[in-house]
């Protein structure tokens, strides 16, 4: 049996399975050889794509992966260097956590098409015609086709991205989007480097919160759908009350944890919301008023709302590298007339259409869901609400599988191992369940969470991070010569992280700020409404 002192002298990324293969050399002598490797301080940054190889090889090679976990666990901040260490294993745990899974079934370029439209139609569509109230009836779709390019040129560099850093470490994998920016990062210019693990951590985070703000959504539909329907029957019912009723059904589903069982509630959920899109853009050429009594161009202080609505409905950037990785052709999905153009094209026009229609047909009386703008009269209605609040229960379950994928194992290192971990893993999919009915119940007003949703998680998804990692690719590629000719798409990069960041600012100020304002608009009238009964006007309110 070979001692560890003599392997890490000379260990590299080929010689790793040779060992293993050649010796009995234990799994705890291998982990604790390569514990030395992570402790070096000095690397050059040949030998650290070299090492990340190595790592990623005996990943693939079986290594006990719960031996580096407790490498990771067991480190104490000692100084200087022991806090180096730590950073150096955390970030090569985040290496090893990459498992290849080979696609058993890889789709056409048709079901991908078909998927890529599921994956953007959602509530968020559904609000467009609030949010070109806030825009404008010809502003709006102008800004709306500039929005979808700039979105759909990041998700092109996404996956320019992603294959870059797997060409250049040779991985046996496809990286997704939060690994994909911290390999970026990782393999990019030194002063890329340190903020790999930050970066990684970051779009999880962002991702975490978009999924759950999607479910918040989601809830305040449903609450507002059951609200409408009972109406009808001239049943007056508080919206606490309603989001209190609507969290039986949703906690149900939250609690199934079988994908393939997931996947069918879905392809039911995305009938539903087809056909109920369908009937309610049908409804809104009923009746149409003259265009000249709508907004051509909306005040500038109500556009920032505007655009969080927006970005909010291009909420499918999370999907690009599976859906790319998944088809039996990948080369099909970003050229000129690939998935990604076509499938945004036809998103884009939806968003606008639904958007334009909406405004113009109901004006300044659209809500923040076209549904709650359909009467009782219209014959479809009930149908139309009923299947839609049943589409969108079954996607909270899609969208909710998420973040728990992401945070189980975070509170797995964190708390485990367990004797139950099926209790545990209940108990985390009820909390976060709870945290959603919490902040859906805190800001009942849908148009509002759905913008500020927009300017806070998914402005920095869609247009803050891509840019930020092809930046740190090209110029770790070929001294930033990749931009193309007079440094188009440096300029390009420069021009979305600025509408990034201004939008993040103004959309989430916009939206805080109508959100009190809604608040203090109850608070006053709840006043009003106590004064009258004690026959009391109140000083300053008529």
């Amino acid at each position: 049996m070979l001692p560890a002192e003599e392997i890490t002298s000379s260990i590299n990324g080929n010689d790793v399975l040779k060992l293993m293969a050649s010796t009995d050399l234990k799994a705890a002598e291998l982990s604790e050889a390569a514990s030395e490797i992570l402790s070096e301080q000095s690397r050059s940054p040949k030998s650290a794509v070299d090492e990340t190889s190595s790592l990623l090889m005996i990943e693939n090679g079986n290594m006990a992966k719960e031996k580096w976990k407790s490498d990771c666990v067991n480190i104490r901040s000692n100084g200087r260097t022991e806090q180096i260490k730590r950073e150096h294993a955390e970030h090569r745990l985040s290496i090893l956590s990459i498992v290849y899974n080979p696609t058993a079934h890889p789709t056409s370029y048709l079901d991908t098409l078909v998927n890529m439209l599921k994956g953007n139609v959602g509530c968020g569509i559904l609000a467009m015609g609030d949010a070109f109230k806030n825009g404008g009836l010809f502003l709006s779709p102008v800004l709306t086709f500039i929005i979808g390019i700039i979105c759909v040129y990041n998700q092109h560099v996404l996956v320019q991205c992603s294959k870059s850093v797997k060409q250049k470490l040779k991985l046996q994998h496809n990286p997704q989007f939060a690994e994909t920016v911290e390999l970026s990062f990782q393999t990019g210019p030194q002063r890329f480097q340190s903020y790999s693990v930050f970066f990684r951590n970051s779009v999880n985070s962002f991702i975490v919160i978009t999924q759950l703000g999607f479910c918040c959504v989601y809830i305040l539909f449903v609450s507002k759908s059951i609200q409408q329907m009972l109406s009808w029957y001239n049943i007056e019912l508080d919206v606490h009350v309603s989001i209190l009723i609507s969290m039986v059904p949703i906690m149900i589903s939250s609690l199934i944890r079988s994908l393939k069982f997931i996947a069918r509630l879905s392809a039911i959920a995305n009938v539903c919301m087809l056909v109920g899109l369908v009937v309610i853009l049908y409804y809104c050429t009923i009746d149409l008023p003259p265009l000249s009594s709508r907004s051509a161009i909306a005040h500038w202080t109500t556009i920032p709302l505007y655009f969080g609505t927006s970005i909010f409905s291009f909420e499918g950037i999370s999907l690009v590298l599976p859906l790319e990785q998944e088809m039996k052709k990948p080369k099909q999905f970003s050229t000129a007339f690939g998935v990604l153009n076509v499938g945004m094209v036809i998103v884009t026009s939806l968003i606008v259409l639904t958007g334009f229609m909406g405004y113009w047909r109901f004006g300044d009386s659209v809500r923040g869901s076209l549904t709650l703008n359909l009467p009782e009269e219209f014959l479809l209605s009930k149908v139309v609400i009923s299947s839609m609040m049943f589409g969108i229960i079954c996607t909270y379950t899609l969208q909710f599988y998420v973040p728990v994928e992401i945070l189980w194992p975070k509170v797995e290192q964190r708390f485990g191992p367990f004797r139950s971990p099926l209790l545990w893993d209940t108990g985390l999919r009820v909390v976060l369940v709870l945290i959603t009915f919490i902040a859906a119940d805190v800001i009942p007003h849908l148009s509002l969470f759905i913008s500020m949703m927009g300017a806070v998680a998914s402005t920095f998804l869609a247009l803050i991070f891509p840019p930020l990692c092809h930046m740190a690719v090209t110029s770790a590629d070929d001294g930033g010569n990749g931009y193309g000719s007079f440094n188009w798409r440096l300029a390009m990069n420069c021009v979305t992280l600025v509408l990034g960041a201004l939008g993040f600012v103004t959309g989430t100020y916009a939206s805080v700020y109508e959100i009190f304002g809604a608040f203090q608009k109850v608070a006053v009238t709840g006043a009003v409404t106590n004064t009258t009964g004690n026959n009391y006007t109140a000083p300053g309110v008529h």
